[in-house]
């Protein structure tokens, strides 16, 4: 009822890849921020699985909105099911780690980065991997000696706008730069387009797929 005839599409492919936008938890008591506040159920884990998702990105400015609890019953629900992740931990340095996976005879590593707000780690706080362009870049730099391509993976811009920021244009164009192969960002919940710049593909917002809004 859910995916309806995405699930074969999702299923069939070498390695499937959303955004989990908020925390899988029954946690009551959220962290004081302004704007909305999410979660979802356990059983999100297995629906999840059940289309044939692989990998989820927690590097987004909800997966922190109920602490620490939220973040790690997210990572036992998705464990519990078969579901990797990457771009959030207990830690800075857990959250920056990337993740790393075989396609076909290619190594290939996916790396998630948050616009900074209330989820992002800073030390030895959990939370979400911040964008920070220096560190993002010696990270890629890092990741490029050891695979063969590199996924770039980003929630930042501005929300419900088509197109994005030259900030973020620069931002992603940078990363290009340093060695990623392919970019992609969300967070504006609309498509925004993308460009082929120095021949990798950045992709500037790719709209919703499931996420419910009244």
């Amino acid at each position: 009822f859910i995916f309806n005839d995405f699930s074969p599409f999702i299923r069939n492919v070498d390695l499937a890849v959303t955004n989990l936008e908020c925390p899988l938890t029954i946690a009551t008591t959220a962290i004081d921020k302004i704007g909305p506040l999410l979660k979802a159920s356990h059983e999100t884990a297995e629906a999840l699985a059940y289309a044939g998702i692989d990998l989820v990105t927690l590097a987004n400015n909800h997966i922190m909105d109920y602490g620490l609890i939220g973040l790690t019953s997210t990572i036992e629900a998705c464990s519990k099911n078969g579901i990797k992740y990457v771009g959030a931990g207990i830690n800075n340095g857990e959250a920056r780690n990337f993740f790393i996976t075989e396609v076909g005879k290619y190594k290939v590593a996916f790396l998630n980065f948050s616009e900074n707000e209330y989820s992002t780690t800073h030390g030895k706080a959990p939370g979400a991997n911040p964008i920070d362009p220096v560190v993002n870049i010696l990270d890629i730099v890092k990741a490029k000696t050891t695979v063969d391509f590199i996924i770039v993976i980003v929630h930042g811009g501005h929300e419900m706008h088509n197109l994005p920021s030259l900030r973020m244009k620069n931002i992603l164009r940078f990363f290009a730069d340093a060695g990623a192969s392919a970019i992609f960002l969300h967070h504006a919940h609309y498509y925004s387009g993308y460009e082929v710049y120095n021949g990798v593909p950045i992709f500037y917002g790719l709209g919703n797929f499931v996420f419910d809004n009244p």
